[in-house]
């Protein structure tokens, strides 16, 4: 078992490793997993679409922009993605404890939720859970997409209509794909599910904290850690526009696809600390109070001392603390007032929308005329 705060090791990893095809360092380890993933999900393809003496299906192959984006850059990035996402998510757990975010009463509910999470997030029941979930799936889109939708490599004459390669692809190679995406939304799902008990567990919210959100800023930069999930969510959506375009489709007609998709993943990667909205709003109410009241009586003993009637100022009263203190305390209570009660980061939410639609700017400049672009960059220079 991997060490970690929140997330065991996937089953199929821990196989893997117990028959001594990965090892344990993680640069390696990950480099291997990847290599087995596209001997298993790509490579078959090809090698079926060679055997199978057809040559239109063979350039057919070899013109699936989707598949290739998918299996040789989608699936390694969901792969590495483990060695990446998942680290820093469980430091973010450990900050809650280390900082003393969770009081010390309630430290064994915070040790027992970080079991509980770690158990939900593999083990037997979850991949099973997960597997038949895939296997449906791939029945269900099996059952409903025409065979003469299907490229001219999946078409064949063995039973439903399909080649040796399309019953790979059917059989192995997408339930893959589906299975390591299925798997992130699950552990995404046991992420917010950790914040969510975390947001009801009392946590010892400072509301004068220089973040302005209690001390919780740093999980608005989780959405920057889940760009490396966007990526090949953007990559996968954008390989099948793709297609569509070599077929002679243009992508003007397409606009709304790369918004769609980046709205999508910024609702699942920026909701999660959302969550938090109802103790933030809480311990601003208080702060306000409190510090307001403290604020409003230092006010009071500040002007009784130096606007009182007949007060006079000399040069050596201006050496007095009585100014750096009272601005020192309004500098404090001004954090309270400007504490927000949503959790989240402009400059990290533009990296999941830009990590998205980054896939898709090949395509949109493969519909602009290179004479066009020479011309843009020409009257922007001169």
């Amino acid at each position: 078992m991997r060490a970690g705060v929140l997330f065991n090791e996937a089953t199929h990893v821990e196989l893997l490793r117990r028959l001594r095809v990965i090892r344990v360092d993680d640069r390696r380890e990950m480099v291997t997993r990847i290599a087995v993933t596209i001997g298993v999900a790509w490579v078959p393809l090809l090698i079926l679409s060679l055997i199978s003496g057809d040559n239109a299906s063979v350039a057919a192959f070899l013109r699936d922009v989707a598949v290739h984006a998918r299996f040789l850059i989608a699936v390694p990035l969901f792969i590495a993605a483990d060695y990446v996402v998942l680290p820093r998510l469980e430091s973010m757990a450990r900050y809650f404890a280390v900082t003393n975010l969770v009081p010390a009463s309630r430290m064994e509910e915070y040790d027992a939720l970080v079991t509980h999470c770690r158990r939900l997030s593999a083990g037997i029941w979850p991949s099973g859970v997960l597997l038949v979930t895939v296997y449906a799936l791939v029945v269900l889109l099996a059952i409903l997409v025409p065979k003469n939708l299907l490229p001219l490599w999946q078409r064949g004459t063995l039973p439903t209509g399909l080649s040796l390669a399309g019953w790979w692809h059917l059989a192995i190679s997408l339930p893959l794909q589906l299975g390591l995406l299925l798997a992130w939304l699950w552990r995404l799902g046991v992420w917010t599910r950790f914040l969510w008990r975390m947001a009801n567990m009392d946590l010892y919210l400072v509301a004068a904290h220089p973040d302005h959100a209690g001390g919780l800023q740093f999980l608005a930069y989780s959405p920057r850690v889940f760009s490396t999930l966007a990526l090949p969510i953007g990559i996968v959506v954008a390989g099948t526009l793709a297609n569509k375009v070599i077929a002679g489709a243009s992508p003007l007609g397409h606009e709304a696809t790369p918004v769609v998709t980046a709205a999508i993943t910024l609702l699942l990667f920026a909701t999660p600390p959302l969550v938090f909205t109802h103790a933030l709003l809480a311990a601003w109410r208080v702060g306000v109070y409190r510090y307001g009241n403290l604020a409003a009586r230092a006010g009071e003993t500040f002007e009784y001392r130096w606007l009182a009637e007949g007060q006079k100022v000399g040069a050596e009263l201006l050496d007095r603390p009585d100014f750096s203190a009272t601005t020192d305390l309004y500098a404090i209570v001004a954090n309270v007032y400007a504490m927000r009660t949503a959790i989240y980061d402009i400059p990290c939410l533009l990296s999941v929308v830009v990590a998205t639609v980054l896939p898709f700017v090949p395509i949109w400049l493969s519909a602009i005329p290179f004479s066009a672009i020479v011309n843009h960059l020409v009257d922007a220079l001169f």
